[in-house]
């Protein structure tokens, strides 16, 4: 993505589309920008180290594919075509990721692609933030509906928007004392992030957080996750 400013009307926009009991928070100067490549490069190191999360990521992409209705395809992950080439053959089990962390850097080149680099590229990162914290079904309904229409928004603006959610949902199995790993050590890194992540948003363990994503303008992708068959979804 390009480091487009938001204009002061665009912002606006942005905040009327989530509705009254949503909050929007705008990230965009530089130092924020680089706070947050920092938070999201350590929050996916957890993440690629995790074997509970490696068989989340070994099932949700399609290989050798441009365009997918179920899964994420190769060529939207955004990595390049050696990483790429080199990830599918590694991730064909538990073992051999374990290995190239451990020896061969193998967090480096997908921290730096999908992590890093987007964090600072980008026109703004955005935080929608619910004004109560959510407790029914309803509510989470409410907040899925305050984030579509942010993202529709944003389209219509000629803006794209990445989710963000790592450092998210690792907060909320702090705050939740849920231990979400087996790996040693994991959910004591979470915790500390959450921590960061808070002292960056300027909140408190009590404050909920429900959308996080980047923004930005750039070209039109041509690789994407498509929608399930209407068919297959009634069955």
């Amino acid at each position: 993505m390009r480091s487009v400013p938001l204009s002061d009307d665009e912002k606006s926009t942005l905040m009327k589309s989530v509705g009254g009991p949503f909050e929007l928070h705008f990230f965009e100067t530089l130092g924020s920008r680089l706070s947050l490549a920092t938070l999201l490069w350590k929050s996916a190191y957890l993440r690629l180290v995790s074997p509970e999360a490696y068989l989340v990521h070994k099932h949700v992409i399609e290989w050798g594919a441009q365009f997918s209705k179920d899964r994420i395809p190769e060529q939207a992950v955004g990595v390049d075509p050696f990483t790429a080439r080199l990830m599918r053959w590694v991730m064909q089990s538990w073992e051999r990721v374990d290995f190239f962390n451990k020896y061969a850097f193998g967090t480096i080149l997908p921290r730096i692609q999908l992590d890093l680099l987007p964090a600072i590229m980008c026109s703004s990162h955005v935080l929608i933030r619910p004004k109560n914290a959510p407790s029914t079904l309803m509510d989470w309904v409410l907040m899925g509906g305050a984030m579509q229409r942010f993202w529709l928004t944003a389209t219509a603006l000629g803006y794209y928007v990445q989710p963000e959610m790592t450092p998210v949902i690792f907060r909320w199995y702090t705050r939740t004392e849920r231990q979400f790993s087996q790996k040693p050590g994991i959910t004591e890194r979470a915790s500390v992030l959450a921590l960061e992540f808070e002292k960056i948003c300027r909140a408190t363990p009590d404050t909920p957080f429900g959308f996080f994503a980047r923004l930005g303008q750039s070209a039109r992708p041509t690789s994407r996750s498509l929608r399930v068959d209407l068919e297959k979804l009634m069955k």
